[in-house]
């Protein structure tokens, strides 16, 4: 209901006349690219407003190249108030729930290009111009070595991230579990939102019984070679998993560093 009185606030309010007090009339909100975009980035454009008053009431859904031409999106917003704006790109399976942009139960995360800033319009139009970064890191683990005919383990990664928090695109801390299906020649991919700490886990299960290998800390094996959650542009991450007859040897791969972390069975 709180939704909806405001929905019909705004639009009385878009009946203001030249006669009236127009400092409480709605105001434009033009929003579109501020020429970056990172590489990658395709899809339709998910674009989200808030007052700090009040929950997200304006959603749009267009397309990119409504976002790219300055002029193309234009939101009808409060006038006089300070307003958050979230722009997203890419979203597939992901839902936007309340003020969370949310990655359902075993699934992974979208392919997320998100930008975030605020404005305050004073007069009858204002303009926000924002970016578009790569919002997620691609993890592909790759098996090698001793491979048998059929697969013995199953991946599962398990974090407490499942999404993005609205407005500002912060890390959501919720659960997120998801299995990656093997792929042709023997990789295992998996997206994973910008994380907020380093809790990531990699599990290894026996594929014939679900019974668990090994439970390797992935997020701390990740932050001891560098990697960076809050950069803009997060990088992909690369794993290799060497098979033999005694042992894993897990190779992180993606950056200057490597490492091996040898896993008895």
């Amino acid at each position: 209901m709180k939704k909806l009185v405001l929905f019909i606030a705004l639009a009385a309010l878009s009946a203001c006349s030249v006669k009236e007090d127009r400092a409480f009339c709605p105001a434009w909100c033009v929003v579109y690219s501020d020429g970056y975009v990172a590489e990658g980035c395709s899809g339709n454009v998910t674009c989200n407003v808030a007052t700090p008053w009040e929950d997200i009431y304006e959603y749009d859904h267009s397309e990119f190249s409504r976002f790219y031409t300055k002029g193309d999106l234009v939101l009808e917003v409060p006038r006089n108030e300070k307003l958050y704006l979230d722009v997203f790109c890419g979203v597939d399976e992901m839902d936007l729930n309340g003020s969370v942009l949310t990655i359902p139960m075993g699934f992974c995360c979208d392919c997320i290009y998100s930008g975030h800033g605020s404005i305050i319009i004073r007069g009858e139009e204002g303009a926000a111009g924002l970016p578009l970064n790569k919002d997620f890191a691609l993890l592909e683990m790759k098996v090698a070595g001793e491979i048998p005919d059929e697969p013995l383990f199953d991946f599962r990664i398990l974090g407490n991230v499942d999404g993005y928090s609205l407005p500002g695109g912060a890390p959501h801390r919720g659960e997120f579990d998801y299995s990656p299906r093997e792929e042709s020649g023997h990789c295992y991919r998996a997206r994973l939102p910008r994380q907020a700490d380093d809790t990531l886990l990699l599990d290894i299960m026996d594929k014939a019984d679900g019974f668990l290998v090994a439970r390797l800390p992935l997020g701390e094996i990740i932050r001891n070679l560098g990697y960076d959650w809050s950069v803009p542009d997060l990088k992909d991450i690369s794993i290799v998993i060497y098979l033999s007859a005694a042992n894993f040897e897990i190779e992180v791969t993606a950056w200057d560093n490597s490492e091996i972390i040898n896993v008895i069975l």
